[in-house]
């Protein structure tokens, strides 16, 4: 699978969409290893779009010859996008993708995670809000080395340098520093530094976070 998902949920959240229609973000995904690219958007007034291939290459372009990523051009294509607001269910793109870009809803975050090694899990935290309980469980995930955490405004950098970008805490310290291999499809999550997440009871779980997240 070199599927990515970005999804946001019922609610909206401009600013992850946005980043997702620059030309960076369809650059580092084709660069990653990546083919596809399914955009959830919710209630957002941002549309999800594709960039030219102009825009793209000219990203990819600059890039070479930074040695901070080694990026190279190697002829990439231009991802295909799916966008939609709504699904009565998400299990499809969930299955079907690599990567999972998330706004961090709880049970979202679940199925990304399960079963273990089938894809990874980026939780893109809506930092313009106050008080946002899903941090709580973001962060949660982060310290255990099941998901990485940002925010919109170091999306692009993440995808691009990897665990060079932040030497935040929220990183595990096994987590792979070829951001290929941290984030691309080419090897399995395991192999990359995360660590394994097991649901067990899943209705026993979310109600334990949704009384901790006040939901």
């Amino acid at each position: 699978m070199k599927s990515v998902f970005v999804t946001v949920g019922s609610t909206s959240f401009d600013k992850l969409i946005e980043v997702t229609n620059n030309p960076s973000f369809y650059a580092a995904l084709s660069w990653l290893g990546y083919t596809d690219l399914v955009v959830q958007f919710g209630r957002g007034t941002i549309v999800p779009l594709p960039p030219s291939q102009a825009s793209v290459d000219e990203v990819v372009n600059r890039l070479v010859g930074n040695t901070a990523n080694g990026c190279q051009t190697g002829g990439l294509q231009m991802l295909r996008l799916r966008a939609f607001r709504y699904k009565d269910s998400l299990d499809g793109e969930i299955s079907s993708s690599s990567l999972v870009i998330s706004h961090g809803g709880a049970a979202t975050c679940l199925q990304a995670l399960t079963p273990f090694g089938s894809r990874r899990l980026v939780v893109v935290v809506n930092d313009s809000l106050s008080g946002n309980h899903q941090e709580e469980l973001a962060f949660t995930l982060a310290r255990g080395g099941h998901a990485v955490v940002t925010s919109p405004g170091r999306l692009l950098s993440l995808l691009w340098n990897g665990m060079m970008h932040d030497q935040s805490l929220y990183f595990n310290k096994d987590f792979s520093s070829d951001v290929k291999r941290f984030l691309g499809p080419s090897v399995s999550p395991e192999e990359a530094g995360f660590v394994g997440f097991h649901r067990g009871r899943p209705e026993r779980l979310l109600s334990y976070l949704n009384r901790r997240l006040g939901i």
